[in-house]
């Protein structure tokens, strides 16, 4: 009886023990990946302090040797933790834009090996749900189209462009055609997205400027 007692208890308790383990932003588009590279750079920036303290040759081999093998920690956790992400399609919410087939990330490279900077392919369809009128100043033939993320009281803190759509001069004006098709290619990650990207609740997308 108290062995079942026990087994109860732990089963209350195992999703606590999940939601305080630093799982609160998987369900977000990035999954981990902001928590992840939020710690690194926390890492790299503690490291950076020691700098200050090179004296001799001595302490910049070994300053070096230490960056180094943070890199190198670090862009094997990054990788798989960004690779994680390949396939899984993105839930959008009702904007300009109507995916016709899932959208979805997968990295391909680091832009930056020191800073280990993100860069994903965006795959998937989506066209304009209708005509899209602005007020803009029709200036080129193309606009770019982003992944913008929403917080919980629906205030914009995450932009992040993910590709192009065609547009047309509408008496100098901005206008996409209903049906239009996005051409996606990239999405890019850095220092700046973290914070945006971790209170995200709900993602659209949109051409904003």
């Amino acid at each position: 009886m108290k062995i079942i007692k026990l087994m109860a208890l732990a089963a209350i308790l195992m999703p606590l023990l999940f939601s305080c383990s630093g799982g609160g932003s998987s369900a977000g588009m990035l999954g981990q990946f902001p928590d992840k590279y939020a710690q690194f750079t926390e890492e790299k920036a503690e490291l950076k302090k020691e700098a200050e303290n090179i004296k001799t040759e001595a302490d910049k081999k070994r300053f070096l040797e230490k960056s180094e093998k943070l890199n190198k920690k670090w862009k094997e956790k990054l990788e798989a933790t960004a690779k994680d992400l390949n396939g899984k399609p993105i839930e959008f919410a009702e904007s300009q834009f109507e995916v016709t087939s899932p959208v979805s990330l997968e990295f391909e490279e680091f832009s930056s090996s020191s800073a280990l900077t993100p860069k994903f392919k965006v795959n998937g369809e989506a066209k304009a749900a209708s005509d899209i009128t602005t007020d803009q100043k029709y200036y080129y033939s193309t606009e770019n189209v982003y992944i913008t993320g929403y917080d919980a009281e629906g205030k914009q803190v995450y932009k992040a462009r993910v590709g192009s759509v065609e547009v047309q001069d509408a008496d100098g004006k901005l206008l996409v055609k209903a049906g239009t098709p996005v051409k996606f290619d990239k999405l890019g990650f850095g220092k700046a997205d973290v914070e945006g990207s971790k209170l995200a609740k709900s993602y659209k997308l949109e051409m904003v400027r």
